[in-house]
C-alpha cells in the first residue's frame, strides 16, 4: 500500500516537471517568437514628415499587434539606392513591402498617376485633404494599383511643391526663363517647366539634389516647404516663392502577396495604423508649416508670396497641359479629381 502510494507521488511530480518544462521551453506562451518584419521606404530624408509618419505607423503597428509586428523605416528611398522608380518595381517584387511616395512617381508604370500633379487641381488644402479620401478616388486609384500588384493603404496632404533658387525672387513666368530647376523625373513636371515656363528642367533623384544645388549644377528646385526645411536646402538657396502651383500628396502602396499573408486580424492592424499615421501627418502639417516658414525666414530665407495677379499668370500660363496630357490620363480621371474640388 506504501508502495503504491509513493509511486502515485513520483508520477505526479514528473508530471508537473514535463509541463514546467513545455512552458519554459515557450510551448504554450510563444512568447520568445520573433515578430513579423516589414520593410518600410519612403523617399524624404530623417525627420521629414515622410519620416516622422512612417515612424508614427511603426509605433501603432507594434502597439495594436502587441509587438507581433515590427516596422523598419527606411529614408532617402535607402533600400533602392535613392532611386525612384526602382524603389516601385521593388515593392512589386516584393522586396519592399510598403513604400511611401508622391503618387506621380509611379506615373513611369501608369501615365494616369499625372493627375495628382497638375497645376492648380487642388485650389486649397481642403480640396487636397477631401480628395485624398473620397471614396470614388481612393477606389478609382486602387484598381490602377492593382494592375501592378500593389494595394493603397491611404494618401495625405504633403504640402504644396514651392519654388525655391539662389539667384533672385521669382514673381513671374518670365522670371523663370533659363533657369535650371530640378524636377522630379516625370514627363509632365519636364514639359510644365520647359514648354509652359521657359526654364531648362533637370530630372535628378532627390537623393543628389543637395550636392548639385551646392555645386552650382542646378539653380533651383521645387518642393514642399517641409521637404525644403528637412533637407536642409536653406543651407544652398536663399529664395522660395510660394506659388502653390501643385499641392503635393504621399500615396502608400504595399505589395499585395505580403498584405495577403498576413491574417485578417492583422490586415486589419496595418490598414488601421497606416490610416492614423497618414492622418497623423496631415495634422502635423497644419501645425507645422507656418511655424517652419517663420523659422526660415528668420533664418535668412527670402519668401515671395504671390498677389493674386500673380499667381493668375502661372494659372493661364500652364492651363494648356491639361489638353496636353488629357489623352494620357484620361479625361475621366482629370473630372474624377475637378469634381470633388468644385
Amino acid at each position: 500500500m506504501r508502495k503504491h502510494y509513493l509511486k502515485k507521488i513520483v508520477v505526479g511530480l514528473l508530471t508537473i516537471a514535463m509541463m514546467l518544462s513545455l512552458v519554459g521551453c515557450g510551448g504554450s506562451s510563444g512568447s520568445d517568437e520573433k515578430p513579423i518584419t516589414i520593410r518600410m521606404s519612403h523617399t524624404q530624408a530623417p525627420n521629414s514628415v515622410s519620416d516622422l509618419s512612417a515612424k508614427e505607423f511603426a509605433r501603432l503597428v507594434s502597439e495594436k499587434s502587441e509587438g507581433k509586428i515590427k516596422v523598419d523605416v527606411y529614408s532617402n528611398s535607402g533600400l533602392s539606392g535613392g532611386d525612384l522608380t526602382k524603389a516601385i518595381e521593388m515593392v512589386q517584387t516584393g522586396d519592399i513591402d510598403i513604400h511611401s511616395a508622391a503618387p506621380a512617381n509611379i506615373a513611369n508604370f501608369d501615365a494616369k498617376f499625372y493627375v495628382f500633379w497638375l497645376p492648380y487641381l487642388f485650389p486649397t488644402i481642403e480640396d487636397l485633404v477631401n480628395a485624398t479620401k473620397d471614396e470614388a478616388i481612393t477606389t478609382e486609384v486602387n484598381s490602377w494599383l492593382s494592375e501592378m500588384d500593389m494595394t493603397m493603404l491611404g494618401l495625405n496632404n504633403a504640402g504644396a511643391r514651392q519654388i525655391t533658387n539662389s539667384k533672385k525672387e521669382i514673381k513671374s513666368v518670365e522670371d523663370l526663363k533659363g533657369m535650371n530647376i530640378r524636377v522630379p523625373g516625370a514627363n509632365l513636371f519636364i514639359d510644365l517647366y520647359k514648354n509652359y515656363f521657359g526654364a531648362n528642367p533637370t530630372a535628378m533623384d532627390f537623393s543628389e539634389v543637395y550636392t548639385a544645388l551646392q555645386q552650382g549644377i542646378i539653380d533651383g528646385q521645387e518642393n514642399p516647404i517641409s521637404v525644403f526645411s528637412s533637407s536642409k536646402l536653406n543651407e544652398v538657396q536663399n529664395y522660395v516663392t510660394l506659388w502653390d502651383g501643385v499641392r503635393d500628396t504621399t500615396i502608400w502602396v504595399m505589395n499585395n502577396k505580403r498584405l495577403e499573408g498576413f491574417t485578417a486580424e492583422e490586415q486589419a492592424i496595418i490598414k488601421e495604423s497606416a490610416a492614423e499615421a497618414m492622418e497623423w501627418g496631415n495634422a502635423y502639417l497644419a501645425e507645422n508649416e507656418e511655424k517652419i516658414i517663420e523659422e526660415l525666414e528668420a533664418s535668412g530665407t527670402v519668401f515671395t508670396r504671390l498677389t493674386d495677379t500673380e499667381i493668375q499668370e502661372f494659372k493661364d500660363a500652364s492651363a494648356p497641359i491639361y489638353d496636353q496630357y488629357a489623352s494620357q490620363i484620361g479625361q475621366d480621371v482629370i473630372d474624377l479629381f475637378r469634381n470633388v474640388s468644385k
